[in-house]
């Protein structure tokens, strides 16, 4: 409604000054009446403005309002005055300056008013010497435009002369509030009510100039462009406060990052302010000795300014670019994110933002080097600069977390297609160093909401990322139903992450004995984790963890040359042959270097390849058949590839024939149907038989009983493990378990 007012007003005011043309003293009271009229429009305006909407909103209106209601008095009574053909008496020309000036002085207080970035020591420090280069480039246009041909030329100071030094002055001033806005982050967005109250005040400036060059030509005639300018320029704000009352939050968004092109006024101010002086001493006539001195000191000045820029440019790269990727950084990323949330607060369109964390580049960092991790780095992002878009904003913000703010994609569905897309642009390995690396990554996915901030939408990117990493399926798209990270949960991976180093992890050995005799042949190595506020922790509760923070491998390599060194010492003490069995993780089968990582190991610990046996589910070789190649390699050093848990996952002959494994582990929930029933024995025959059919061995897991093992060993079965021989033990108690089925093996002991 206040918008269409102000519109109305404009076409009317601009229509009667088309129609009519009045010159001479009568034209001067015809301004001054039309002056009025936009003067009232934005004066009742603003008053309502600086009583609707948040406190915040509010301030700076009030002062605005103040400013015009200061203009208004003093013109209502040099109108009376100037309507009788008279010339106003000087008390009413000092009222009509002074409230000219106030009116200014209140405006940029208002300005000053809206949200801005507040300043450190350093940052106030630079921008008053800014300010003071863009006042000084001012004053010199100033100077040669107002001030000095007031105070020069006439030799007195009269109505004309006071009238442009209270110009100048005025304009000064807003010129400061103008560029105080613009270079400390105030104006974020080229929607709502500040831009286009600035643009009202630029406009007045604009009129000012005129207003003060046709002043002093004189004798003084207000042509038509001159006064609608100033016309104009009352409406301009008064539109703005019609914005601010269509929405009165809109000023109370928080300032966001500083436009580039803001940082050049102070040399765009620099250049001027030589410019006017090369333009005054050509105008003037004066070559000698102003024109060759001004034409130096401008050569010399935008050389200097033009290496500035360089740098500047340069130094606004590195703030807002991560160094080793090319990528945006932290910086940039939580600009973009604000922005997009802002954006779909005005025009209802949403965007995406992409949390993405590297799985496992811990590890590879840590075994292939800073270098390899760095050059990991780099590949990543190239991948996300050749899959997003150019209005995209990708970012590193961090180690191995990136950032991707999708600029209105149009539908989540579409933004889930990105990550997947993202994703299958990195299922190809990477060739670094001569090795080939695969990428894997987990990618969080949250939607902008005009009701949450963008630490909101950060935080549920966050949540999707760490439930995919759960899921293990690469991507996840934020729901509200979605559970999160809980404080506990975050502590328990950050403990998890610091175990190894803080010594927190055990080996412990279940023997893996000959059913004829009871003989150790072999022990199964079993980490715990013995944390120091929740004690004893067995793996079933932070394998999974250490499979969706990464930091399996890491403790996979560590439990392995743990047991190696272990399983070698023995060897050495009793002089007999032992082999180790390790669980290995499906996550670990992705690792580039798993065969380098087992090989250094094993030849660190003296331990033969064949003393070592490697253990996977059924399920995960199932799944993982991309790891067949890594254990083929491991197959060709001379380790055993052995199927844990066998007949409980999908049991396919199929994959049994194509699959480098020697050891099937007979699950124990078979083994607990063993009742002397043919029935309850014939999985367990079956899957004797298939063994010795692909002439693979076996072992039985979880024998409880005596006559458990006597009816696997009457089925055909030689080895076995469980508790009916041995729980899990530490290494001396499994050095004696050792030496003691040894001896009685060979008719010691009883």
């Amino acid at each position: 409604m206040a918008l269409g007012v102000v519109v109305l007003v404009g076409v009317v005011l601009v229509a009667a000054r088309l129609i009519t043309d009045p010159q001479g003293q009568a034209a001067n009271v015809e301004f001054y009446r039309s002056y009025l009229i936009t003067s009232v429009v934005a004066t009742v305006v603003t008053w309502i403005a600086a009583g609707r909407g948040p406190a915040d909103a509010r301030r700076p209106w009030r002062w605005i309002a103040l400013g015009f209601t200061a203009l208004l008095v003093p013109q209502l009574l040099f109108i009376a005055v100037a309507a009788r053909q008279e010339m106003p008496p000087l008390w009413v020309v000092m009222a009509v300056l002074g409230g000219r000036v106030l009116w200014a002085v209140l405006l940029v207080a208002g300005t000053l008013k809206f949200p801005m970035r507040p300043l450190t020591g350093r940052q106030r420090t630079r921008f008053l010497a800014d300010m003071a280069t863009v006042l000084g480039g001012a004053f010199v246009i100033s100077w040669y435009f107002q001030l000095g041909p007031a105070l020069t030329e006439s030799g007195r100071l009269g109505f004309d002369q006071l009238t442009v030094l209270s110009l100048a002055v005025g304009d000064l001033g807003m010129i400061f509030g103008v560029c105080a806005v613009l270079m400390r982050n105030g104006l974020t967005t080229w929607r709502g009510p500040l831009p286009v109250f600035l643009a009202g005040l630029v406009t007045f400036l604009a009129g000012d100039l005129l207003y003060a060059h046709a002043i002093l030509a004189g004798p003084l005639v207000w042509a038509t462009p001159l006064s609608l300018t100033l016309n104009v320029a009352d409406l301009i704000m008064a539109a703005a406060a019609a914005v601010h009352l269509r929405k009165p939050d809109a000023t109370g968004a928080e300032p966001g990052r500083v436009s580039a092109g803001v940082a050049y006024l102070p040399y765009v101010a620099l250049l001027s302010g030589y410019t006017m002086m090369l333009v005054a001493a050509v105008r003037e006539g004066r070559a000698y000795p102003w024109g060759g001195l001004a034409v130096g000191v401008f050569v010399m000045t935008g050389a200097v300014v033009l290496r500035q820029l360089v740098a500047l440019r340069e130094n606004h790269h590195l703030v807002v670019h991560d160094h080793l990727t090319g990528l945006a950084n932290r910086i940039s990323a939580d600009a973009a994110l604000a922005a997009a949330v802002r954006r779909h607060r005005q025009d209802g369109q949403e965007s995406a933002v992409l949390l993405i964390d590297l799985d496992g580049f811990k590890t590879i960092n840590d075994t292939r080097g800073h270098e390899a991790g760095d050059a990991l780095l780099a590949a990543f992002a190239g991948i996300l600069t050749a899959t997003v878009r150019t209005s995209d904003v990708a970012a590193r913000v961090g180690g191995d977390e990136f950032v991707v703010v999708l600029d209105r994609p149009g539908s989540a569905e579409r933004a889930v297609a990105v990550a997947r897309r993202i994703l299958d642009a990195a299922a190809d390995p990477v060739l670094i160093n001569g090795e080939e690396l695969p990428i894997r990554a987990s990618i969080g996915i949250a939607m902008t909401d005009p009701d949450a901030d963008a630490t909101t939408v950060r935080h549920r990117a966050d949540m999707a990322m760490y439930a995919a990493k759960r899921a293990g399926h690469g991507t996840e798209l934020w729901q509200p139903a979605l559970p999160g990270r809980t404080a506990a949960e975050e502590a328990f991976d950050a403990d998890l992450a610091g175990a190894t180093a803080a010594g927190q992890l055990r080996v412990v050995y279940q023997p893996i004995v000959d059913l004829e005799d009871g003989s150790t042949v072999g022990v199964e190595a079993l980490v715990r984790w013995e944390h120091p506020v929740l004690g004893t922790i067995a793996p079933d509760r932070f394998i999974a963890a250490a499979e969706r923070t990464g930091v399996i491998h890491e403790i996979g390599l560590w439990v392995l040359a743990r047991a190696a060194e272990q399983v070698r010492a023995w060897q050495t003490e009793t002089g007999r042959s032992l082999y180790v069995s390790v669980n290995l993780s499906p996550r670990q089968l992705d690792e580039p270097g798993l065969v380098h990582d087992v090989a250094r190991r094993l030849g660190d610990a003296g331990l033969r390849p064949q003393d070592l046996v490697l253990e996977l589910t059924e399920s995960a070789l199932v799944e993982e058949t991309s790891a067949v190649p890594a254990l083929t390699r491991l197959r060709g050093l001379g380790v055993r590839i052995a199927v844990d848990d066998f007949g409980t996952g999908y049991s396919s002959l199929r994959y049994l024939t194509r699959l480098p494994v020697d050891i099937l582990k007979l699950d124990r929930c078979f083994v607990a149907e063993l009742n002397g029933d043919p029935q309850g024995s014939a999985v367990a025959e079956a899957v004797l038989r298939l063994a010795q059919a692909l002439h693979l061995d076996t072992v039985a897991e979880g024998i409880e009983t005596a006559e458990q093992a006597a009816e696997l060993s009457l089925l055909g079965y030689r080895r076995g493990q469980g508790y009916h021989y041995a729980r899990p033990m530490s290494p001396e108690e499994a050095l004696g378990r050792v030496k003691l089925a040894f001896t009685n093996s060979h008719g010691g002991l009883p």
